[in-house]
C-alpha cells in the first residue's frame, strides 16, 4: 500500500428526523416567503426552534448520548427528547390552567366562591393558585362539542351541562369528587371571565388561541405546565401572551 501504514476505516450511520423540515435551503426559502417565522419557527427542526419550545440543551445532548453512533442508519426519537427534557423542566414548571378555544358558560346554583389549585402536586411549599369564581367560566369548547353532560371543574365542583339550541349554560351540582369519578365525568379546566389572560399557544400544528390564568404569563422565558395540556415557554408575558407548546 505505497508503504504506507494501512488506513482505519470507521463506517457510521446516519440520522433522520421525522416530522420536522431539515433542509437548509427549503427553510431558507420558506423563510424568505414567509412561511416560516424564522430559523426558530416551531415547525422546524433547529436548534433554535427548539430552544424556543423550552427544549433544554441538556436534554438534546443527553438524547444524543444516548442514542451513540452506530453503522447503521437510525431516526431520531422526539418522544425520547421529550422525556429527557421532562426530567429537567418538570420540578420547576408551576402548574396552570390555559382553555383552548374558550367559551364562555353561565353557571347557576352557586354562591362566589374562591378555588385553590396546587402550583405544585403533592408539594405544599411552593403555595396556591387563587381563582375566583363568581356566575359565569371559560371551558374548551372541545369538551362541550363531546356533548359531556357531567363535568368536574378540577379544584371547584361538579356542574351538570345544558344544551338549549345554541345556549350551553351549567348549573351547580355538589362538591364530591367521588360523585364525579362513579359518574365518569371528565376532570377539566376553566377559568372565571374576569380571570382569564388572552394568550396565544404555538404548536407545530398550528397556533391555538386560549385564554390561561394571569399569573402564568407575567415572565418571558418562564417553562410552565398547562395541566392537560403540556408544558410550554412563556414567550412574550403579559395581555396578551404568547406561549411556545414544549411537549406533554
Amino acid at each position: 500500500y505505497m508503504g504506507w501504514e494501512t488506513p482505519v476505516y470507521r463506517h457510521y450511520g446516519r440520522m433522520g428526523i421525522e416530522g420536522v423540515v431539515l433542509s437548509t435551503s427549503q427553510m431558507r426559502a420558506g423563510i424568505q416567503s414567509g412561511e416560516y417565522s424564522g430559523w426558530d419557527d416551531v415547525r422546524l427542526g433547529t436548534l433554535r426552534a427548539m430552544a424556543r419550545r423550552g427544549i433544554q440543551p441538556q436534554a438534546v445532548r443527553n438524547a444524543v448520548v444516548e442514542i451513540g453512533i452506530g453503522e447503521t442508519d437510525i431516526q431520531f426519537s422526539w418522544e425520547n427528547l421529550y422525556a429527557k427534557n421532562k426530567e429537567i423542566i418538570d420540578s420547576q414548571a408551576d402548574r396552570f390552567f390555559f382553555v383552548p378555544d374558550p367559551v364562555l358558560v353561565p353557571v347557576s346554583g352557586s354562591d362566589p366562591v374562591v378555588a385553590k389549585a396546587m402550583r405544585y402536586p403533592g408539594d405544599e411549599s411552593r403555595g396556591y393558585r387563587e381563582i375566583p369564581f363568581a356566575g359565569s367560566l371559560y371551558l374548551p369548547k372541545a369538551e362541550l362539542e363531546s356533548g359531556a353532560a357531567y363535568i368536574r371543574l378540577k379544584d371547584l365542583f361538579n356542574i351538570k351541562v345544558l344544551y338549549e339550541g345554541d345556549i350551553i349554560r351549567g348549573e351547580y351540582a355538589g362538591d364530591d369528587l367521588q360523585e364525579a369519578r362513579s359518574k365518569k365525568a371528565p376532570i377539566i379546566q376553566w377559568l372565571p371571565e374576569n380571570h382569564a389572560n388572552p394568550c396565544t399557544l404555538k404548536t407545530p400544528d398550528g397556533d391555538v388561541s386560549g385564554v390561561c390564568e394571569p399569573e402564568a404569563v407575567t415572565t418571558q422565558d418562564r417553562i410552565v405546565q398547562f395541566e392537560r395540556v403540556g408544558f410550554a415557554r412563556i414567550d412574550a408575558a403579559g395581555n396578551p401572551a404568547v406561549a411556545y407548546f414544549t411537549h406533554r
